[in-house]
């Protein structure tokens, strides 16, 4: 090979090398990018049903919560964050997870009492998310909580075909705090999302289920 066809080597290798690294980066770069496929003003509407008890050794009572048993909630969209950047474990859940995104009231618009309106509204507002970097996003939680019945906190996520389940699992010595959302993976809105409190006291130890269904 003479020298002038090492050189024509040589520029074609590097500007093949060069066009690769930049598709590579390019997908990298999409891969980790979200956007929202919602917007500020949409509603969306829920089904709630109630399970749990409040006992004590002589008494066993339905949690305050079941007053919100078979009733229907509408959720707005009021507010969005910034989603341009590309997110780590933290930032993610300080800049999206925890953003407050939604209203909540019953499906006729009343007003849903404080105690039960925002747990309702702050866990629905956790499980809205950004599409776009499912396996990035896949990637920064656990899929599952090792030793459960040991104390631990930590956020989850499994990505499945056709959507993305995100979730959070707590456990103190008397309380434990679970949730858990299947997510659109298209539009980001959660299908199904569910909570559950336990906690252990004098005299009284309550635990509920709260779990709400999208309304089609």
């Amino acid at each position: 090979m003479d020298h002038r066809q090492r050189i024509l080597t040589a520029v074609i290798l590097t500007f093949v090398i060069t066009l690769s690294v930049g598709f590579l980066t390019e997908y990298v770069r999409q891969s980790m990018t979200f956007s929202w496929a919602i917007e500020e003003s949409d509603e969306i509407f829920y089904d709630i049903t109630v399970t749990g008890l409040s006992t004590t050794p002589t008494q066993s009572l339905p949690p305050s919560f079941a007053i919100m048993n078979n009733t229907r909630i509408m959720v707005q969209i009021v507010s969005l964050p910034n989603v341009s950047i590309i997110f780590y474990a933290m930032s993610f859940i300080d800049d999206v997870v925890e953003y407050m995104k939604t209203g909540t009231t019953f499906a006729n618009g009343t007003e849903i009492p404080t105690g039960y309106r925002v747990p309702i509204n702050n866990h629905i507002s956790q499980c809205i998310l950004p599409v776009g970097g499912w396996k990035h996003l896949d990637s920064l939680f656990p899929n599952r909580v090792y030793r459960p019945y040991m104390e631990h906190e930590t956020y989850l996520s499994v990505l499945h075909r056709n959507y993305f389940l995100f979730g959070y699992s707590s456990n103190e010595t008397t309380d434990v705090h679970e949730w858990q959302a299947t997510v659109d993976i298209e539009t980001g809105v959660p299908q199904t999302v569910w909570f559950y409190i336990y906690h252990e006291g004098q005299p009284w130890t309550t635990w509920y289920n709260v779990s709400m269904s999208i309304v089609t």
